[in-house]
């Protein structure tokens, strides 16, 4: 091979070099593009969340020297909106939303957090029974229509709903006519804010009738807002671009 051939074969070489190395970085940003932003046209998205802190107090027994003797509980309900993307042009269906992988990632300085579902007798909206805690995941299957009482969610876009309570341990007593059931209850008990503060994550995945699944991870701080001298409080998250999905 003469001179010629030779300096032919090293800039050949060196464009195929610079080919492989362009293709690779090429892949290299659509990969980090794609962990940063996630699925940016799924068929169902994560319209908001909203989230309403209060407190309660909740009454086992009977006290015969009290009118009432009860339980502190600090509740917070997440509402969680799923809508039907109008920019996804084809068709599709929710066949399910699970929620799993929950994780207390800050735990309270008072109290224990337990989550519950709604319950599916009576009028009050969640019930504090062994049968309607989520110690490890739910699942709200799609239909035709909504029925979050027994886990039913449209398999067109519907709102979720989960508790997460905070059983402080602390009781109050007491004669008084009547009882203002909010946040205030905590200042009868002397419970700061600080004191109630967590922080919990778990993962939300959307499993659609044309078999293709998303999942994300969402974290919350709570309570929102002062509860203690507003008594109920609530947070709307609309932005919600920072909460990113990605195929199971």
């Amino acid at each position: 091979m003469d001179e010629q051939s030779k300096i032919k074969s090293l800039i050949l070489k060196g464009v195929y070099f610079v080919i492989i190395v362009l293709i690779i970085a090429v892949i290299a940003l659509l990969i980090l593009k794609y962990q940063v932003e996630g699925e940016q046209n799924m068929p169902f998205k994560l319209s908001s969340i909203i989230v309403i802190s209060n407190a309660e107090g909740y009454q086992e027994k009977e006290n015969k020297e009290y009118k009432w003797d009860i339980q502190i509980y600090q509740n917070n309900d997440i509402y969680l909106n799923i809508e039907k993307n109008k920019n996804y042009k084809n068709v599709d269906a929710i066949k399910s939303i699970v929620i799993d992988n929950i994780q207390i990632d800050k735990k309270p300085q008072i109290g224990t957090i337990e989550l519950y579902r709604p319950s599916e007798e009576g009028t009050m909206p969640f019930r504090y029974l062994d049968e309607y805690k989520i110690t490890d995941s739910i699942e709200f299957r799609g239909d035709t229509q909504s029925d979050i009482k027994n886990l039913k969610i449209s398999n067109q876009g519907s709102t979720l709903i989960i508790r997460v309570l905070n059983k402080t341990g602390k009781n109050y007593t007491s004669n008084e006519e009547t009882m203002e059931h909010n946040g205030r209850l905590l200042n009868k008990v002397d419970i700061s804010y600080e004191e109630i503060k967590t922080k919990i994550s778990f993962d939300l995945t959307l499993y659609l009738e044309s078999d293709i699944s998303y999942k994300t991870n969402i974290e919350l701080e709570l309570p929102v807002g002062n509860i203690i001298q507003e008594g109920s409080s609530n947070q709307e998250i609309t932005d919600t671009r920072k909460i990113v999905f990605k195929r199971k």
